[in-house]
């Protein structure tokens, strides 16, 4: 029995932006990534830039923060809190 492309070896995780879930095909995220699923609507303007904080990561950095340009691996049930701030 031939499994198809690649499917089976990937795996799903359910990951929660702002309290809310949303299901990935992946294992690693940017911090793009992070601000596009956080809003529906990401905030913009002179001087809006986000703060990403994340928890109940992987066991090496179960929580952190995410800076722009970074990424981090997601884990099941991971959470990420994007606040937008206003540098004045």
């Amino acid at each position: 029995m031939t499994q198809p492309d690649n499917k089976l070896s990937r795996k799903d995780v359910t990951v929660y932006f702002n309290g809310r879930p949303k299901v990935l095909p992946k294992d690693e995220i940017t911090f793009d990534e992070v601000i596009s699923y956080s809003f529906d609507q990401p905030p913009t303007g002179d001087g809006v830039q986000f703060t990403v904080q994340y928890s109940k990561g992987h066991s090496n950095k179960p929580k952190g923060t995410l800076l722009e340009g970074q990424s981090v691996k997601v884990k099941d049930g991971m959470e990420f809190d994007v606040t937008p701030t206003n540098r004045s």
